[in-house]
């Protein structure tokens, strides 16, 4: 399923606008972005496997480890179009992995764990 750059980030910001208000308000350093594709250093930074894909990525410190300390430079989430689209056969199911994969971003920097993740679908 190939869409447009536009049409693709207008998903990315569908799934945001649809993040619960009480955790909007404490997003104030963290970036989402969307790339084609991860590099190989992500890839292999992340520990998959061959045949596994990488849909987003969390590059930061997580809410829950930092304390009072907050980083001078924004943590980020990016979001990867391309192996997202190879995963799907509709616009729908593109829409819906999108705002999955943010919402599993996310709730990395909100120091979810990998387990807390699968118990809410989010794995």
């Amino acid at each position: 399923m190939q869409v447009s750059k536009d049409i693709f980030e207008d998903f990315v910001r569908i799934a945001i606008a649809s993040v619960p208000e009480r955790f909007i308000t404490n997003m104030g350093n963290v970036s989402v972005i969307v790339a084609d594709s991860p590099s190989q250093d992500q890839i292999v930074e992340s520990g998959l496997g061959p045949g596994e894909a990488l849909y987003g990525l969390y590059d930061g410190v997580p809410l829950t480890e930092r304390g009072g300390y907050v980083p001078p430079l924004p943590d980020v989430i990016t979001i990867f179009q391309n192996p997202l689209q190879d995963g799907c056969r509709s616009l729908k199911q593109l829409e819906d992995e999108v705002r999955k994969t943010v919402m599993h971003e996310l709730a990395h920097y909100f120091g979810f764990s990998d387990i807390e993740l699968q118990d809410l679908g989010l794995g």
